[in-house]
């Protein structure tokens, strides 16, 4: 039986599907997208031209194609969200910052004040905290397979580590209130890259995963009192100059605008 069917048949709790989902299957999902596995039909060729500022969008960020530094910019991204989830859900369950993230989520518990959040909010965010910060490190690793599949080097984390612009206070509100402009980030950069990619498996995983952070954005939004979008924030594009509602179209942000942003976590 093979590793996603064991996870997809395994009555097992939800914490401990999260644990193995992190270790089944990545590497091997990123050579069946290298090899054409995923979506063979959409071999042989770039879906569309490439757009005329790649080069600005893309300063910096290294790949012996176009597809490869969409990709390590992504990576990038995931490496910071991994990272700070894996912080934020240090603090919120009493442990030093600096504890690297379990291998049992079960590790876990919430240990924290609400900050003013209503019993169920807060205990709800601490569940999807743990649970995202896995997800976070499931991307962040899938993506790091992908790009050696395909031959390329992945980028490596900021020598000196990620922070907050400030520091966490100890409760759940506050936690959650400062990942939830990390995860709009995230929502925002992968709309933005994907037509920067030529290869329809790589804008196609792409798009899975920014169907993820939004589901992230959303939930985490609402559960803080929040409208749970789209919302328009400063410098955000949209694809019409005047939507019939505010929350009709997602926005998205250019790459270098991202670049920009996540530079501001880096320690």
């Amino acid at each position: 039986m093979s590793d996603w069917k064991t996870l997809q048949e395994d009555p097992a709790s939800r914490r401990t599907f999260l644990k193995r989902m992190t270790a089944a299957g990545l590497g091997a999902a990123a050579v069946g997208l290298i090899s054409g596995e995923l979506l063979p039909a959409a071999r042989g060729g770039p879906i569309h031209s490439e757009p005329p500022d790649v080069a600005a969008q893309f300063k910096g960020i290294p790949g012996p194609s176009i597809d490869i530094q969409v990709l390590n910019f992504a990576l990038t991204l995931e490496i910071l969200e991994a990272d700070l989830y894996r912080q934020g859900l240090n603090v919120a369950s009493g442990l030093a910052i600096t504890t690297p993230l379990s291998g049992n989520p079960s590790n876990y518990s919430l240990k924290v004040s609400d900050g003013g959040l209503n019993p169920y909010s807060a205990a709800s965010l601490f569940e999807y905290l743990l649970s995202f910060a896995y997800v976070e490190a499931a991307h962040r690793d899938f993506l790091h397979a992908a790009i050696e599949a395909a031959g390329a080097t992945p980028v490596s984390p900021n020598p000196k580590g990620y922070r907050f612009p400030v520091a966490l206070a100890n409760n759940i509100n506050d936690v959650m209130s400062n990942i939830l402009p990390l995860e709009e980030t995230g929502v925002r950069a992968y709309l933005g890259a994907l037509p920067y990619l030529q290869d329809l498996n790589y804008a196609t995983v792409a798009g899975t995963i920014y169907s993820t952070e939004a589901r992230h954005s959303a939930f985490i939004s609402e559960q803080l009192g929040h409208d749970p979008g789209p919302k328009k924030m400063p410098g955000d594009l949209s694809v019409v100059p005047n939507p019939p509602a505010g929350n009709t179209f997602e926005y998205y942000l250019k790459p270098s605008t991202v670049v920009g942003r996540a530079k501001t976590y880096f320690a």
